[in-house]
Order: structure tokens, then C-alpha cells, then sequence
């Protein structure tokens, strides 16, 4: 029998899955335990590779979904055959410390309480180039982890239950109605949720800073505002399943629903000019992503910000006739005053502006 079954849902990673299935070879733990691996329905080879790897030092168990459903379903199967008393959660992209299971291990080993899970580490790996909206999601911003803001040994809240490395007593799961809720389609709040629920049973979450997996996920501006956008959504399906957590999930979003409607009548205020807004926004934070400046961090927090709103008010407004009309009213009302006052402080500043910024 396994100690530890560990969970990762893999969607198109068939180019990186055999440096992650290959650090697992070298945990120093002596324990038995396997990586669960569930193939989301890729569209490349994800499923052939883990087919074809052989573990020298674990049990490797690969599932394959026929479709591409999300991670909570991914996670939910690989649940299903999970037997060993502690889970740990990763992702696809996150390569483990060598003694990433049994430093796992240790921490449970030290708190057996079974409503306790523990929260390991994620960090940028050495030999991944990082650009300054990767640091700063990492850092300040804290978009993407709070480990920023973390202290080890601390205790945090259901919001730090991040699936990239987490581990939990099979115990306190084996009560619930359901595990990962799969109305959550994407990659977003479906962990927070599930944790929600555990802290109605006494669940825990402590924090251990020296359990380290290695994030080897590169994101453009782009790519991370599209996140932030589906981010949003996300938050809005967990407020309607939970309303007592809109003051941790979207404290400020009834600010910008008024926003939207101040705006509402606002002839400017079209999808086109949506668009071109959203645009140039998108062009100034792009353009700073190898060239940091001090007033960075406002520019890509207040935009990022801007996005995981609009997601939210996405799924607010989306059976509204006026749905359109209101996403155009917000965008006119929040998105030009964040570009003046970055523009103004850039220049005073005398940070250089890229085309259609300057004068």
C-alpha cells in the first residue's frame, strides 16, 4: 500500500511531462507512493508519454479523459483511485524539490491532526527566464500566490489552498457530498472552494515554506490578463454558490458594477471603443515587460485588476439585454483614468513611453 498518492491533472504538457515525472524518480523519501496523472483530454501526445514512462522509485497510474473537462473533474478521477492516507495536489508544470514527498510527509508526520493540510511552496524555476509581470504576479501583485505575504508555520485561510502543491489526509475529504466542484470550468477557485467547504469541518491550512515544487510556466501580460479575465468568472460561480465570502472574493465588485451603470448611457462608451481601450492598455503593460520601472507595479495591478472585474461582470450581466452596453460603460469608467495617471507618473518620472503615449 501506497503512503502517498499524489494528483496531477496534465492538459497538452506532452513537451515538459518527463522532467516533471522524472524528479519524481528522485525523491529520497523511502516511502511507497504513486503520482496519479490524469490526461484532461489533451490534444497532443500527453497521454503517450505518460503512457511510456517506466518510474523507477514510484507507482505511476495514467487516466485519460475523452474530453476536456477542467481540473476538478481531472482531480475528482484521480481521487477515485487514490487510496493512501495523504494527497498531495500539483500541477503539471510544477517540478519538485527531491525531497518535496518527504518533506510532506514530515509536516503531516508533525501535525496528525486530520483537519490540518499543508501548503508547500511554489517558485519560479532557476532556469526560467522571468519578465516583470512574472515577478510581480509572484511578488507585490500577489495575483497569482501570496507567498510574497506568507510567513512559515503561519496558518492561512481557505483562499491558500493552491492545488500547484498542497497536501491533505484523505481523512477529512472522505465525508463531503463531493470533492472538486466541476461547475468550475476553468482553472480558478475550484481549490478555494473545496477548502471553503473543509473549514466548515475544522479545516486547516498551515503553511511550510521549505516544501519547495519549481513553476515552470512562462506568461506574457497577455496571457495572464486572459487568466485574470476567467479568474473573475470563476469568483463570481463561487460567490453565487457561497455569498458569505464576497468580502474575501470580490470585495470590490458592487463598486464596479455601479461604475458600469454610471457609464451606461455613455455614447463613447461602444464595443469598438472597448476594444481600442483594452488595446492600448494591453500595448503599455507589453511594453514594459523586460523594462522595469518604479510605477509598474501600479500599471500591471490596476489593469490585471480591470480584467478579473470585467470576468466577473461577464458572469453578472451574461442573461442581461444589456450586458454589452454595461461591459462598454465600465471599461469607458475605469480603464482611461488608470492610462492618465500611469502616463503621468511615467513622465514625470522620466520613464520612457512607447508610441501613441507620448506628448
Amino acid at each position: 500500500m501506497t503512503t502517498v498518492s499524489i494528483i496531477m491533472p496534465c492538459y497538452n504538457r506532452s513537451y515538459d511531462l518527463w522532467r516533471t515525472l522524472q524528479a519524481y524518480d528522485r525523491q529520497t523519501t523511502t516511502e511507497p507512493f504513486e503520482v496519479i496523472a490524469i490526461d484532461d483530454g489533451s490534444s497532443d501526445s500527453t497521454f503517450q508519454v505518460l503512457s511510456s514512462y517506466r518510474p523507477r522509485q514510484f507507482r505511476l497510474i495514467p487516466l485519460q479523459l475523452a474530453t476536456n473537462q477542467g481540473p476538478s473533474v481531472a482531480r475528482n478521477a484521480g481521487l477515485e483511485r487514490a487510496t493512501s492516507p495523504v494527497v498531495i495536489f500539483v500541477g503539471d508544470d510544477i517540478v519538485p524539490d527531491s525531497d518535496f514527498v518527504e518533506a510532506h510527509l514530515r509536516a503531516h508526520a508533525n501535525h496528525p491532526d486530520p483537519t490540518v493540510a499543508i501548503l508547500g511552496r511554489v517558485a519560479w524555476a532557476d532556469d526560467l527566464p522571468q519578465n516583470t509581470l512574472m515577478k510581480h504576479i509572484d511578488g507585490i501583485g500577489a495575483q497569482q500566490f501570496s507567498y510574497f505575504y506568507l510567513r512559515n508555520g503561519e496558518e492561512y485561510d481557505y483562499r491558500h489552498f493552491y492545488t500547484a502543491n498542497v497536501s491533505i489526509k484523505r481523512e477529512i475529504l472522505e465525508p463531503l457530498e463531493h470533492w472538486f466542484d466541476s461547475t468550475f470550468v476553468y482553472a480558478a477557485y475550484e481549490d478555494a472552494e473545496l477548502a471553503y467547504r473543509l473549514s466548515k469541518r475544522g479545516g486547516r491550512i498551515l503553511y511550510d515554506s521549505s516544501i519547495v515544487g519549481r513553476h515552470y510556466h512562462y506568461h506574457t501580460f497577455l496571457s495572464f490578463a486572459t487568466r485574470q479575465q476567467r479568474c473573475g468568472r470563476m469568483a463570481w460561480v463561487f460567490e453565487n454558490k457561497h455569498p458569505d465570502v464576497k468580502k474575501d472574493i470580490l470585495p470590490e465588485v458592487y463598486l464596479h458594477i455601479g461604475l458600469a451603470f454610471l457609464h451606461l448611457f455613455n455614447l463613447r462608451a461602444s464595443s469598438s471603443k472597448v476594444e481600442e481601450m483594452e488595446a492600448r492598455a494591453l500595448h503599455l503593460a507589453c511594453h514594459y515587460e523586460w523594462t522595469p520601472n518604479q510605477s509598474l507595479d501600479f500599471l500591471y495591478s490596476e489593469v490585471l485588476n480591470y480584467f478579473y472585474h470585467k470576468g466577473a461582470l461577464e458572469s453578472i450581466f451574461a442573461s442581461s439585454p444589456l450586458r454589452d452596453r454595461l461591459l462598454a460603460g465600465y471599461a469607458h469608467g475605469r480603464l482611461p483614468p488608470i492610462l492618465r495617471k500611469f502616463v503621468h507618473k511615467a513622465y514625470t518620472a522620466g520613464v520612457e513611453l512607447p508610441d501613441g503615449f507620448r506628448g
